[in-house]
């Protein structure tokens, strides 16, 4: 796990069932330059493995900042 960790972008996206963190996810993404990174909170279980899986399979690099029991933290960059 990463600590000290800036963010330019942040999303809260704990309760939101897949696909759609995944697609708000996406959505951010293609937004921001090859320097950014996006910080997502979500539940742990089936949306943090959607959400992984699916934005790694399209390049992203992902890794976890934090986890629990009830969520896990990301940071998001393009490789």
């Amino acid at each position: 796990m990463e600590k000290n960790v800036i963010s330019d972008h942040y999303l809260d996206l704990r309760g939101f069932l897949c696909p759609i963190n995944f697609v708000k996810c996406c959505l951010v993404l293609e937004k921001l330059s090859l320097s950014e990174v996006l910080k997502v909170d979500l539940d742990t279980g089936e949306s943090e493995t959607s959400v992984i899986e699916g934005l790694k399979e399209k390049g992203y690099k992902v890794n976890i900042l934090n986890k629990d029991s009830q969520m896990v933290s990301l940071i998001i960059s393009s490789e």
